[in-house]
């Protein structure tokens, strides 16, 4: 994941939010909470995480972006800051999927994503389902592979984006 593409994908969010924050309480009936796209990670963040095993792309994201927080889309879609990524209870996934993994965001309604250690691929969602000794179970059916790399969830999320703020509607990754 190159630096242009993260710097596109971040004037793309913030063009949205440009258009749909003002006016956000007559439309939808209450104030919009605080959506933020944040700057860098520290170094210090970055080392902390090696020990995860993170894949390249997720730590060249934290490199230019160390979260993001939309609260009001959707449910609400929030990519987590790496001290959150080092503390999440799910390290490692079983059942229909069986991968080592690192848990980098959430919706508003309790469902995961985690990207596979150390490859980046692909990046799964987890609903609400039993964890045990850091392993994440689910018979859910939305317990899936939902994009096959981390630039394709960003683009996902982003398109998300950019059909609530011109329609409203809520998308779903």
């Amino acid at each position: 994941m190159d630096v242009a593409y993260i710097r596109r994908w971040r004037e793309d969010i913030t063009a949205c939010l440009d258009r749909l924050l003002p006016g956000f309480e007559v439309r939808f009936g209450y104030p919009p909470g605080r959506h933020t796209i944040g700057g860098p990670a520290r170094e210090q963040e970055l080392a902390s995480l090696a020990g995860m095993r993170p894949p390249d792309d997720l730590l060249a994201w934290y490199r230019q972006v160390r979260e993001v927080s939309l609260p009001d889309v959707g449910n609400g879609y929030f990519i987590h800051y790496p001290g959150l990524v080092l503390h999440r209870e799910v390290t490692s996934i079983r059942g229909r999927f069986t991968a080592d993994v690192v848990v980098f965001a959430s919706d508003g309604g309790g469902t995961l994503f985690a990207v596979e250690a150390v490859t980046g691929s692909p990046v799964y969602r987890l609903p609400a389902g039993e964890t045990v000794a850091s392993v994440y179970r689910s018979d859910d059916p939305r317990f899936d592979v939902v994009a096959t790399n981390l630039t394709e969830i960003l683009d996902r999320l982003r398109d998300t984006v950019e059909v609530f703020a011109a329609t409203g509607a809520p998308g779903d990754l």
